[in-house]
């Protein structure tokens, strides 16, 4: 079925779609720092699923590392997971919330273009709508515009994405 690269794959999120990637035939290789989970998590994915996924214990920011993954890996497709995910914390530390975010989604891009790798899903987030209404969240639920730096860093990053699709000529998967 080809090889997924999950970027944060050992946290909540990146772990239970590891074992749902493993279950439908995927090759499975994460990529996370480490800096919101542990890498006792890929013992319990393979305690589940019977497959030990590839495991890299990388920032996403660094391009060296990442661009090593995809010259290791035969990498079909990413799911990029990683990055700072704390509403209030985002208010109190701005600045690492958009180096951070920002940073692994830029590096990401690049080294996927690099590798010419052109299929990607971004998990963003109902915190780029300002008036939610109804639940649960589509992208018809309100006005775009988000009321703390998290949310301005999943908004920016599908700007980035949206701009990157016109100018490739390519498409681009959101979940929110």
């Amino acid at each position: 079925m080809g090889t997924v690269l999950l970027t944060g794959g050992t946290g909540f999120i990146g772990s239970h779609t590891a074992v749902e990637m493993i279950n439908a035939g995927f090759d499975v290789v994460i990529a996370d720092n480490l800096s919101n989970s542990e890498d006792a998590v890929i013992d319990k994915i393979e305690m589940i699923t019977g497959i030990r996924p590839e495991f890299y214990n990388v920032d996403i920011a660094d391009r060296l590392a990442l661009n090593n993954i995809f010259e290791e890996q035969k990498v079909d497709a990413v799911v990029h997971f990683a990055g700072y995910k704390v509403v209030g914390e985002s208010i109190d530390k701005p600045i690492e919330y958009y180096r951070n975010n920002l940073d692994t989604a830029l590096t990401l891009i690049e080294v996927m273009k690099d590798h010419k790798v052109p299929n990607l899903i971004f998990s963003s987030s109902a915190a780029v709508y300002s008036q939610v209404k109804e639940v649960p969240c589509t992208e018809e639920s309100g006005p775009l515009g988000c009321t703390n730096p998290y949310g301005w860093t999943k908004y920016m990053i599908e700007q980035i994405l949206r701009d990157e699709c016109v100018a490739d000529d390519a498409a681009a998967v959101e979940l929110l």
